[in-house]
């Protein structure tokens, strides 16, 4: 009967710690706005936005992410019948010179801000070389949660892994280097402004109608 009692009260005390742990979540993702979420974000909340360069987005047909790893720089452009517009650059660290990249169009498959960071068992393994003993689930904030301030999931591939994205950095001071892994890595607060610009242009259009070329 003891025993009984001990797996109902620590199931139950899983359980409200699983729901204190949602709704830390939703304050957080509430603080910042978004309603671009992946599967990881319990709760939806209002988008905010941030300067009047988002009102432009609902002009265009297509919005192309354009990455181009020989300047390490990234074009944001917007595409209609009139022609294309580059709306914003940024400087972004690419993947290191010995390293495959991915390359040619994709799209994005999700958003997220302030993310949890979920590292593949090869970036663990490499981790572990170096005496560093990353967790299966890096929480985010995490100072050795790669992804900083938002990740941006993309299609692109490379030996049939599918887990490149746009993301934040915890130092910022590599930005314009070849540094990483094969993600393309930017500051937080343009990152930020970069999951911005496209929830507006979703709000008008639809994920599937946003390209990201990688070259």
């Amino acid at each position: 009967m003891i025993k009984k009692v001990l797996v109902f009260l620590t199931l139950f005390s899983s359980f409200l710690y699983a729901d204190s742990l949602e709704d830390k979540y939703f304050k957080e993702f509430s603080a910042v706005g978004t309603k671009i979420l992946d599967r990881y974000t319990p709760k939806f909340s209002t988008f905010k936005k941030v300067d009047n360069l988002l009102s432009e987005t609902g002009a265009y047909k297509t919005l192309i992410i354009e990455v181009d790893s020989s300047k390490n720089m990234m074009y944001v452009k917007g595409k209609n019948e009139k022609g294309v517009k580059k709306l914003k650059t940024y400087k972004v660290s690419t993947a290191k010179k010995d390293i495959k990249k991915p390359l040619g169009v994709g799209q994005i498959t999700s958003i997220a801000l302030n993310p949890l960071w979920y590292p593949t068992d090869d970036t663990i393994q490499s981790f572990k070389k170096r005496g560093i003993d990353l967790p299966k689930v890096v929480p985010a904030g995490h100072k050795l949660n790669y992804m900083g301030s938002a990740k941006i999931n993309l299609t692109h591939k490379v030996d049939g892994k599918d887990t490149f994205r746009i993301h934040g950095t915890i130092d910022e001071k590599t930005i314009g280097s070849y540094e990483s892994s094969g993600c393309i890595r930017m500051k937080n607060s343009e990152v930020i402004q970069l999951v911005y610009l496209l929830n507006e242009f979703i709000d008008f259009r639809s994920m599937n109608d946003i390209k990201v070329v990688l070259k």
